[in-house]
């Protein structure tokens, strides 16, 4: 069996503004594993104009080869600050449409464990990556339901950076 094929891969996915970023970056630190970082905002970050839908294949493409460059870096774990689903999301909610080669390839990629960061946490204005609380609100119905759609277990993580730990700990059986 090679490396890859007993990788587990962690994801963190929800909404905006609700710690994924923090968290994910904390459990790679205590696992010693690489972290995939979010894309779009890598991408957003270069452009001098709002998103739009023309973004939607570099984005795809540049989350799939962040996530797949930790991948190359993991021994037992890799974790993934979003992955690509919330590519698959955001298309359909910013610009009502699909990349049917990206839902595609999604089915055919294997995450091992999900977990949905909670909202519990103060919103922060970031201009040009955060709508409002209110978008945040919206946005974290609609990943419960891409996950649903596409029949995804995952933990919801609350509280506090410590407490949310605590919760992937459990669910890693690292406890």
């Amino acid at each position: 069996m090679s490396s890859q094929s007993k990788l587990r891969r962690i994801v963190f996915i929800g909404a905006e503004c609700t710690g994924k970023s923090t968290l994910a970056q904390a459990v790679a630190a205590r696992l010693g594993a690489p972290c995939s970082e979010e894309y779009v905002r890598i991408h957003a970050e270069q452009l001098e104009r709002p998103l739009d839908a023309t973004d939607l294949e570099p984005i795809a493409h540049g989350q799939l080869r962040l996530e797949d460059q930790a991948a190359t870096m993991a021994s037992e774990f890799v974790v993934h600050d979003t992955n690509i689903l919330s590519s698959i999301l955001y298309a359909e909610h910013y610009f009502d449409t699909h990349l049917d080669w990206v839902d595609s390839l999604f089915e055919e990629r294997c995450y091992d464990s999900y977990f949905l960061c909670q909202s519990d946490i103060p919103w922060v204005a970031d201009p040009g990556q955060r709508v409002s609380p209110e978008e945040r609100a919206l946005l974290q119905e609609r990943f419960i339901a891409i996950l649903n759609r596409y029949d995804i277990s995952y933990v919801p993580v609350c509280g506090t950076l410590e407490e949310r730990i605590t919760i992937v700990n459990k669910k890693l059986g690292l406890d």
